[in-house]
């Protein structure tokens, strides 16, 4: 699948998922987006995509009974989105509203059954989606020492991780 058919695919679906919302994003003209779109002509559609991005994630975390109703699509949206960073803002949203094992275990999912693309895709959301690791201080950070609580939420999650790694393979 070339470029402009993810990007394609990714629109549609924050669209879809900004209409299942009751929001709307206007599209306003920018003379500094057309003028990159000289260099590169999907810019304005990255543009786009980043800005839509916003308003469904400032939506979820504004209501996280809703964001657990979008569960799916969210996901599904999340499964279109190859770069390695922006799928962190939904990924948290979701995360906030559902935990990390129901997302981990989604990212799982497709990471198992998907085609190599949302297997990529589910890469890269993963890092997002883990309990982080805290560490008390600056030294028990060098030292590989996580806070007894951070660790523990890792451990909660291990046996997602470790079906994770082997499916990534």
């Amino acid at each position: 699948m070339d470029l402009g058919e993810r990007l394609g695919r990714q629109e549609d679906g924050l669209d879809d998922l900004l209409a299942a919302l009751g929001l709307t994003w206007p599209d306003e003209p920018d003379e500094r987006v057309a003028r990159l779109a000289q260099q590169q002509p999907h810019y304005p559609q990255y543009h786009r995509i980043g800005h839509k991005r916003q308003t469904v994630r400032r939506a979820l975390e504004a209501d996280r009974t809703a964001a657990a109703r979008h569960f799916e699509p969210v996901l599904a949206l999340l499964l279109l989105d190859d770069d390695p960073s922006s799928p962190r803002w939904l990924t948290t949203a979701l995360v906030a509203a559902v935990g990390h094992r129901r997302v981990l275990a989604g990212l799982l999912h497709a990471a198992e059954e998907g085609t190599p693309d949302q297997r990529r895709c589910a890469a890269n959301a993963w890092h997002w989606a883990e309990p982080p690791l805290r560490h008390a201080s600056e030294q028990a950070r060098r030292e590989g020492r996580p806070t007894a609580t951070s660790r523990a939420q890792r451990e909660a999650v291990a046996d997602l991780e470790q079906r994770f790694r082997a499916a990534i393979g």
